[in-house]
């Protein structure tokens, strides 16, 4: 879980004091659940956050796997907490929508590329598999028009084709007449189609995709003063909880009698 290579931490004043004095108070195994436990309260509006800010695509695959982890270390009395996505690939899923893109819980895979952007790419190769043409009028040079049944075309579309029928499903062309244009029915994002006779160029995506708010590090950026608030407010209160505990028990230790 979790985008690699992000280290968020909180270096506010008074925290890693309180950290220290936790680990010198309590064995490292309960040093451990006292730390963890605060984290877990501390940054949780972190992951509300993330899942604010986190883009709604055509999947919600990223919405969906919108998480938050807490690892303890009971031999050394550590607690670190996660905000993030969940590892892709290990639960069930489903066809998003009849294509080769699954749905499920865990299918963040582009979870990387949305926080730290993508390189330019290149459709290079052109489309040499047959497909369908439906039936249609056309309109000849002399102006008599002709009708053309439904058949195969074998050599395929001779062009440079970015399309997302085989991934995200299929989909119907279907003509703007307001703006003169074929489009595709579901429209972007849910499908898209492309056709040159030159190679196609995808530009690059930049950090935070369109908006340019790399979810997690946003996230963060936006709830840290509140994570530190919570974080020093709970581990205090652990501290005063224990000495008030531990005084309590040293008076009830001390016995004798009183004479007059």
């Amino acid at each position: 879980m979790a985008v690699a290579g992000i280290n968020l931490n909180i270096n506010f004043e008074g925290l890693r004091e309180l950290q220290t004095n936790i680990k010198s108070f309590f064995p490292n195994k309960e040093a451990s659940e006292v730390l963890g436990d605060a984290i877990e309260k501390a940054i949780y509006p972190a992951f509300l956050r993330l899942g604010e800010v986190t883009p709604r695509g055509p999947t919600l695959n990223l919405r969906r796997a919108v998480a938050m982890k807490i690892k303890k270390y009971p031999r050394d009395g550590g607690a670190v907490g996660l905000i993030g996505y969940r590892r892709a690939g290990a639960a069930q899923a489903s066809s998003a929508a009849g294509g080769s893109v699954r749905a499920g819980p865990d299918r963040a895979f582009h979870q990387w590329w949305l926080e730290f952007g993508t390189q330019p790419r290149v459709v290079s190769k052109k489309s040499t598999k047959p497909y369908s043409r439906r039936g249609h009028t056309r309109r000849m040079p002399s102006g008599t028009t002709t009708e053309v049944k439904p058949h195969v075309v074998q050599k395929g579309q001779g062009k440079y084709i970015a399309s997302s029928f085989n991934r995200l499903g299929p989909f119907k062309m279907v003509r703007d007449l307001n703006r003169n244009r074929v489009q595709t029915d579901p429209a972007y994002p849910q499908a898209f189609f492309k056709a040159s006779s030159e190679p196609i160029r995808i530009p690059p995506t930049p950090e935070g995709g369109i908006a340019g708010q790399p979810p997690v590090q946003t996230a963060w950026l936006q709830t840290q003063g509140q994570v530190a608030e919570y974080l020093q407010r709970e581990l205090s209160l652990r501290l005063s909880e224990a000495w008030a505990a531990l005084r309590y028990k040293d008076a009830g230790s001390i016995t004798g009698t009183n004479t007059l």
